[in-house]
């Protein structure tokens, strides 16, 4: 097992891209450039898509750069998706209605949200060499009413240091976004799967938001009880959890054309990253996108 350290950070799962694949590994994909526009849409291997250099390193304990959470918790993840993903698609596929112990429904419920956070998407506002920079600051204040001048003469340093700040700006961001809620957890408890079923020729996209929170006419935070996390995971599926207490709401829904549109021009409106298996359906989405949030 090599010890080196791992750069390139997948933040949509491979195991997810797979089933958007156009042929082999191969998926149409296209980024915004930095005026906030879409690029041409390229053929992509999945390898090389929805991936950041160092997304998740973090400063370890000994202050050496570390893949720690995106091997021991993102990797974790991935290979939950792997293993469940498969079965699902194959339930869905012959008609069927996924169903999940108690267990995997609360891993189902946890995972979905982490995927949310997992994004660049995510935590676009937050600029890590400001973080760091306030970090570092506010040690600094901390040394006069408690002296420490060794420590101090390290963040004096840390501060005239653009890299340094950025490593510990991304550090104390990626340790706070894998933080668990009980406030979150107690709240998605509260939701449902339910599976959108595609039967016509419209398709799903994948995007860098991979799970979008709708409101429905209200806010769309975990608070409002009409708001639904839709979760994209194959072309003609999505998983969308919501709150449904007297149980209405059956578990397979067909999903008419204008509907799957607005999700997916949802998805472009709010994203960096999209991909498809079709180059037809993700050139159309580009083309009336929107801008970026």
């Amino acid at each position: 097992m090599s010890g080196k350290r791992i750069k390139k950070h997948h933040f949509v799962p491979k195991v997810l891209q797979k089933a958007f694949r156009a042929e082999g590994d191969h998926i149409w994909y296209s980024s915004r450039d930095s005026d906030g526009r879409f690029g041409d849409v390229e053929d992509r291997n999945i390898e090389s898509t929805f991936r950041v250099k160092d997304l998740y390193t973090v400063l370890n304990d000994d202050d050496i750069l570390s893949d720690e959470i995106e091997r021991e918790f993102y990797g974790r993840i991935d290979d939950f998706l792997g293993r469940m993903l498969p079965k699902v698609l194959e339930s869905l596929d012959s008609g069927k209605v996924p169903t999940f112990s108690s267990e995997a429904l609360f891993g189902l419920r946890r995972i979905v949200f982490e995927m949310i956070k997992r994004t660049p998407d995510f935590t676009k506002k937050y600029d890590d060499i400001e973080i760091g920079k306030d970090f570092v600051e506010n040690m600094l204040r901390s040394f006069k009413e408690n002296p420490d001048p060794e420590r101090q003469s390290t963040f004096e340093n840390a501060l005239s240091n653009q890299t340094k700040l950025k490593q510990l700006g991304r550090t104390i961001k990626v340790r706070g976004v894998i933080l668990n809620s009980e406030m979150v957890s107690d709240a998605m408890a509260q939701l449902v799967p339910r599976w959108a079923v595609i039967e016509g020729k419209q398709s799903f996209i994948l995007s860098s938001l991979i799970a979008y929170r709708i409101g429905n006419g209200d806010h769309n935070g975990l608070a409002n009880p009409n708001m639904e996390i839709w979760m994209p995971i194959a072309p003609k599926y999505a998983i969308v959890l919501l709150q449904d207490p007297q149980g209405r709401i059956p578990h397979r829904v067909d999903e008419p054309r204008d509907h799957v549109r607005q999700v997916n021009e949802f998805a472009v409106r709010n994203s960096r990253y999209v991909a498809s298996h079709s180059r037809k359906l993700l050139k159309s989405l580009i083309l009336h996108g929107g801008t970026f949030d």
